[in-house]
């Protein structure tokens, strides 16, 4: 039998006149199997852990990725404030390019009008998709405003009073994409 064992484990140790038994070796490598056997355990259980956490950081990855095209998605359908100018040129027609067709829009001359007060001049005014700014008149109807399906439409008739697109004069819009 031995007289000395190791400190972890508690392993037979012989001194020179300690009696060697068979009995000794076989607890010994019980100790030594079991121990090899919670190793291996161990191992396994940190190799299942690894692979889990490498797949939540990818779920979660997915996760960011699925929320941020959510939230990509929800901002692209939120109306947005578009603001410009342009110089009339005259023409009875013409087509204000936004690349979008407006949600609505807003026309008004630089003097910050939409129609000249005590006239019958009609400079803007507020436009809705199959909701023009028009004059409807004994002759019919005159369109100071349409919206189009990439921007909208300015009109010029000097003698009908629709002036959306006088010659040399500046107008400022404001169209919700």
């Amino acid at each position: 039998m031995a007289s000395n064992h190791t400190e972890h484990f508690s392993l037979n140790q012989w001194q020179a006149d300690d009696q060697v038994l068979r009995t000794d070796f076989n607890e010994d490598n019980a100790k030594i199997d079991s121990a090899l056997k919670d190793l291996a355990a161990a191992q396994a259980e940190k190799a299942d852990q690894t692979a889990l956490d490498a797949l939540a950081a990818e779920v979660a990855k997915k996760a960011t990725t699925a929320a941020l095209e959510a939230l990509s998605k929800k901002l692209a359908s939120m109306p947005c404030l578009v603001t410009g100018t342009y110089t009339g040129d005259g023409a009875e027609s013409r087509l204000i390019s936004l690349g979008f067709q407006p949600k609505a829009l807003l026309v008004m001359r630089e003097e910050g009008y939409s129609a000249r007060p005590y006239t019958d001049d009609y400079y803007g005014g507020l436009a809705l998709p199959g909701k023009p700014v028009c004059l409807q008149t004994s002759y019919g109807t005159d369109y100071i405003l349409t919206i189009e399906s990439k921007g909208f439409r300015v009109y010029y008739n000097n003698s009908r009073h629709t002036i959306s697109n006088q010659k040399e004069a500046n107008y400022y819009y404001l169209a919700w994409k």
